[in-house]
C-alpha cells in the first residue's frame, strides 16, 4: 500500500530524517518507535504533505505522492491524527463530526456517516451537543479517531493516540485502534508508549536519529534485547 525509499526531510536546512525507508501492506497496523528527536512526527508529516521532502519516493498505491499536498492526499484515502488527539475544542462534538464529514461533500451521505457514529459510539451521541474541549482526554481521541473514520480513509497516520492518558484509557483506545484495523484500515502508529504499540503491531521499525534502526515484526521487537536495553527501559 505505502512504499517510502530514502527518504530525507526536515525543516528548512534542518535535516531530520536521512535516507528514512517502511513498507505498508494493506490492513497493516505498522509501528514506528524511537526515542525523543528521532524523526518519527516528522516522517508523518512528510508522509501527509505538511512537509515536503528534499528527496525520496513515497508511493501510495503504486502512485507517487511524494509532493502532494494534504488535500490530494486525503482524497487518495490518507488521514491523519496528529499529537493533541487534532479536535476543535471550542466546538460541539456535532459540530467536531460535521466539519470530519466535509469531504463527504453530499449532505445525505454527511448525515449517514454522522449516524453511524452515533450507532458505534453511543457515548459521542450523548454528548453531542457539549463543548469537544470538556471531554476527557480519552473521549477526545475517540472524538478524532470517529471523525477520522468518517471519510473512510484507507491509511490512516496516528501520532502519539497514548499522549497524556490513564493506562485504563489507553486499553480503551488501543481497542478501538484494533477494531477499526479488523474492518480494513490501515495505521501507521507513532507512539513512545512502545510494548504497548507493539503488542498491537504487525510490523515496527525502531527509528534514531533519523535514520532505520531496526525492522521486525511486533513481537519480534519486543523480545529483542537489544531494544529492550535502549527503547524499552529494561
Amino acid at each position: 500500500m505505502l512504499d517510502v525509499s530514502e527518504l530525507y526531510s526536515g525543516y528548512g536546512k534542518m535535516e531530520v530524517l536521512h535516507g528514512v525507508s517502511l513498507r505498508v501492506a494493506p490492513q497493516e497496523v505498522v509501528c514506528i518507535i524511537g526515542p525523543n528527536g528521532s524523526g518519527k512526527s516528522t516522517l508523518l508529516k512528510s508522509i501527509f504533505g505538511l512537509i515536503k521532502p528534499y528527496r525520496g519516493r513515497i508511493q501510495f498505491m503504486g502512485q507517487e505522492i511524494s509532493q502532494k499536498d494534504p488535500e490530494e492526499k486525503v482524497g487518495l484515502g490518507i488521514a491523519y491524527i496528529p499529537q493533541g488527539r487534532n479536535i476543535f475544542p471550542s466546538l460541539s462534538v456535532m459540530e467536531n463530526l460535521e466539519m470530519g464529514a466535509t469531504p463527504l461533500r453530499d449532505l445525505s451521505n454527511m448525515k449517514k456517516a454522522i449516524e453511524e457514529v452515533f450507532q458505534h459510539y453511543p457515548l459521542l451521541e450523548e454528548k453531542k451537543r457539549l463543548k469537544a474541549g470538556s471531554l476527557s482526554g480519552g473521549e477526545k481521541q475517540i472524538l478524532a479517531l470517529a471523525r477520522t473514520t468518517m471519510i473512510k480513509p484507507k491509511l490512516i497516520l496516528l501520532d502519539e493516540p497514548s499522549l497524556g492518558l490513564a493506562p485504563k484509557v489507553i486499553d480503551q483506545v488501543y481497542r478501538e485502534i484494533d477494531l477499526i484495523n479488523q474492518h480494513g484500515v490501515t495505521f501507521i502508529i507513532v507512539e513512545q508508549n512502545a510494548r504497548k504499540a507493539l503488542r498491537l503491531a504487525h510490523r515496527a521499525y525502531v527509528l534514531d536519529l533519523g535514520v532505520n534502526r531496526l525492522e521486525d515484526t511486533g513481537e519480534g521487537l519486543l523480545q529483542n534485547e537489544e531494544v529492550k536495553r535502549l527503547y524499552l527501559g529494561g
